[in-house]
Parts: structure tokens; sequence; C-alpha cells
């Protein structure tokens, strides 16, 4: 009884997980061209998209991944690690970041570039702890 309770939280949660990135995708419209800043506004939302799928996947894991280590992996000491604080910083930074971007007038070439390089560092980041199962270590 325990295993089909698991199993349908695990498809609620990739139900959620695939709405939020539809609703997501919907409402950054990704595509859409701004007249003025038309590469780096379309290379920020993608980079974020690519940071939010990777994200979720990472979520994903950690909540119902194998966490089984090898026998050369050792746990870490203390919740307070390097990658539990980038993780921290990686939910929230980037989301920040899309947030208040139309906030920003000034400067607002510079600003798409900046986050769009933050978004991608976390990207490939959550990407690397992904493939090389450090998320089970958190």
């Amino acid at each position: 009884m325990a295993g089909i309770f698991q199993s349908v939280f695990q498809v609620f949660f990739l139900i959620g997980y695939v709405l939020l990135f539809i609703i997501s995708i919907i409402i950054l419209r990704p595509f859409r061209m701004h007249r003025k800043r038309k590469k780096s506004t379309v290379t920020l939302k993608l980079t974020y998209l690519l940071y939010l799928a990777v994200f979720l996947c990472f979520t994903y894991l950690l909540l119902f991944g194998n966490k089984e280590l090898r026998e050369d992996d050792v746990p870490y000491d203390t919740l307070f690690n390097v990658h539990f604080l980038l993780f921290l910083t990686a939910t929230i930074i980037p989301n920040i970041g899309i947030m208040i971007r139309k906030k920003v007038k000034k400067n607002r070439v510079e600003y798409n570039i900046m986050f769009s390089v933050i978004n991608f560092l976390y990207f490939l980041y959550l990407l690397f702890l992904c493939v090389s199962r450090e998320w089970a270590l958190l």
C-alpha cells in the first residue's frame, strides 16, 4: 500500500512540475522579441528556462531519487555545506532576477546578460549534480 501511495505521489509531483514549466513558458513568452533588446532578452528567457528545467529535475531527484551512495562516497557531516548553500542560492537568485527584470530601466542589456550568465552557471552546476549523483549527498 505504501508503494502505491508513493507512486501516486510521484505522478502528482511530475504533473505539477510539468504544469509549472508550461506556465513559466506561457508567462515568459521566450520568443517574443523586444524591439530594442532582442538578443539579450531572448537569451535571458532561454537560460532561465534551461535553469528551471534542470532545477525541477534536481528537486525531483532530491525528493524521489534513489539515495544509495557508492562505497567511496561520504555524506556531509553538517547541513550547511558548499552544495547546500549553492542550492539555496540557486533557488532564490535566478527567480528574483527574472521577476525584477522589468523594473530595471537603465542598463537593461547588461542586466539581461549578467543574469543570463548567472542562470547558465546555475544550469551547469545543477546539471553536474544530477549527472554525478552528488545530489544524493545533500
